[in-house]
């Protein structure tokens, strides 16, 4: 996210909306030079991410399809008021006029919808069931209480599980000695996101939805694994959209039983 991303949060949440002539009339004023458009689509259900969503400027051609953290970024749009499509395979197209400026992440909402598909059969699985079943790769940034339970058996903390079980664009940097050295952010234990920037911050540790002090946060990778229920590493974009700029280095969520 850059700087100026971050300044404000545009958000919409309408579904299928058409606006009025009066507001189509304020696309063909206030151009500018062009700006960066970036943001999140988010299902408007459960504030999870959407991957795969196409987000497009009709009115300019410009089309762009979100990553697996629901970002999107069009370059060159002229600073004015645009049409912006979004359009997810099981969710309500969205259609809106937004002011564009550079300065603001436009966070766009989907409502989820069914879609009738002829000679499919789709098994819907809940929340709950989901979270037990072995996400079988690496690339998963989510490990739930399923391969938390095969893990434990014979990793015996966090920091074992996390040295075999590598999550994606990420860098462990294990503890050096317990308790750690005074000045050294990494001899407790440290999550780093890998960038081109180089920046050597370890990522926010918040455990049962307490953020912990940067400066104590070292010792939660000793925890044991028979406490952990599950675990979630956010990238920057979102780590940043949930937690503000200390999120924006990364976010391991540390969720235990005793929550």
């Amino acid at each position: 996210m850059t700087g100026v991303a971050r300044l404000a949060c545009s958000v919409l949440a309408l579904a299928g909306t058409v606006p009025g002539p009066a507001v189509l009339a304020a696309q063909e004023v206030r151009s500018a030079d062009p700006v960066v458009l970036e943001g999140e689509v988010v299902d408007l259900s459960n504030n999870v991410p959407v991957e795969g969503a196409i987000v497009s400027l009709p009115g300019l051609g410009l089309t762009a399809v979100t990553d697996s953290l629901g970002y999107y970024r069009l370059d060159e749009v002229p600073a004015a008021f645009h049409t912006v499509r979004v359009f997810r395979i099981g969710y309500e197209a969205l259609e809106a006029v937004v002011p564009i400026n550079g300065a603001e992440v436009v966070v766009l909402h989907l409502t989820p919808g069914a879609i009738p598909l002829e000679g499919i059969e789709v098994e819907v699985v809940g929340l709950s069931e989901l979270d037990w079943r072995p996400v079988g790769t690496s690339r998963q940034a989510f490990i739930g209480p399923g391969e938390i339970e095969d893990l434990r058996d014979t990793f015996q903390s966090l920091d074992h599980i996390l040295r075999v079980r590598r999550l994606p664009q990420v860098r462990y940097i294990p503890p050096v000695q317990p308790g750690g050295i005074p000045g050294d952010d990494t001899s407790n234990g440290c999550l780093r996101l890998v960038t081109q920037s180089g920046r050597r911050v370890c990522a926010m540790v918040v455990m049962d939805g307490v953020p912990i002090d940067p400066a104590t946060a070292g010792w939660m990778y000793q925890t044991s694994s028979h406490d952990i229920y599950s675990l979630r590493f956010l990238g920057g974009v979102e780590g940043f959209h949930r937690y503000g700029d200390r999120g924006s280095f990364g976010v391991i969520e540390i969720v235990t039983h005793n929550r």
